[in-house]
């Protein structure tokens, strides 16, 4: 197996332990570790973003997945690590479940260890129409709950906002695969790119990251603006035929 653990640039505060209580966990076991999203893709928010690490297994080992718990929970929760476990064979057999996320770890990563196990996985376009419909429709649900349980008081619906705002750009990123957009831009720039691609005013959504950075925007005016923009999200993405 070849090793990437020179990938681990500049002596990172963060991957360098975390990568080591892997490997103490898993030892053998452990086939690949690979980082995607913000983290990878420089659109990342210290202390409002997660670091997102794919970690690829030989086989399933409840004890050994009981291990990783114990010594990387706290470590995990405290650096905001979201770690996505799964065996090479479920990695493989998953492709048509979860194009999206695998789209981006596919554009977006950066292998710390081990084999880079993306290389060899079809994705189709069909399968990712479908599963950006879905999340669409469901981050609307999620962001029309989140404003009901604010209660109508922007301070709390502000920090609402901030949580929320992270999942819908890998959203925004997919849709510009279905157009057939070659070099997805991340950040903010993906922006740009949804509204020359489809059409659709993204002011709202530059108001909501500019919110998130610390901006003085009025909560409930963004949110409602977003709200609108994602039915018209939807709208265009029902339309599409693969």
């Amino acid at each position: 197996m070849e090793n990437h653990d020179a990938a681990v640039q500049g002596g990172d505060a963060v991957i360098k332990p975390f990568l080591k209580i892997l490997k103490d966990c898993f030892k053998e076991n452990l086939r690949s570790v690979i980082l995607y999203g913000s983290y990878v893709s420089g659109s990342f928010v210290k202390g409002v973003s997660d670091i997102n690490v794919l970690i690829i297994l030989e086989e399933s080992d409840p004890g050994q997945l009981l291990d990783f718990g114990r010594a990387a929970g706290r470590f995990m929760k405290r650096r905001r690590i979201t770690p996505l476990v799964l065996t090479s064979k479920e990695f493989e057999n998953s492709a048509d479940v979860f194009p999206m996320e695998y789209f981006d770890i596919k554009d977006n990563k950066r292998v710390v260890f081990g084999t880079d196990e993306t290389e060899a996985r079809s994705l189709s376009r069909k399968n990712l129409r479908h599963q950006v419909e879905d999340r669409l429709r469901g981050e609307l649900a999620s962001l029309r709950q989140l404003v009901i349980a604010s209660r109508g008081k922007n301070r709390v619906l502000r920090r609402y906002l901030n949580l929320w705002a992270g999942s819908v750009n890998a959203v925004f990123r997919a849709m510009l695969r279905l157009k057939g957009k070659a070099g997805v831009p991340s950040g903010t720039e993906v922006l740009a790119g949804i509204r020359d691609a489809f059409g659709v005013d993204t002011t709202p959504f530059s108001e909501l990251n500019s919110l998130r950075g610390g901006k003085k925007l009025d909560p409930s005016s963004v949110s409602s603006r977003v709200l609108e923009s994602l039915l018209k999200l939807i709208r265009v993405v029902d339309t599409i035929t693969l």
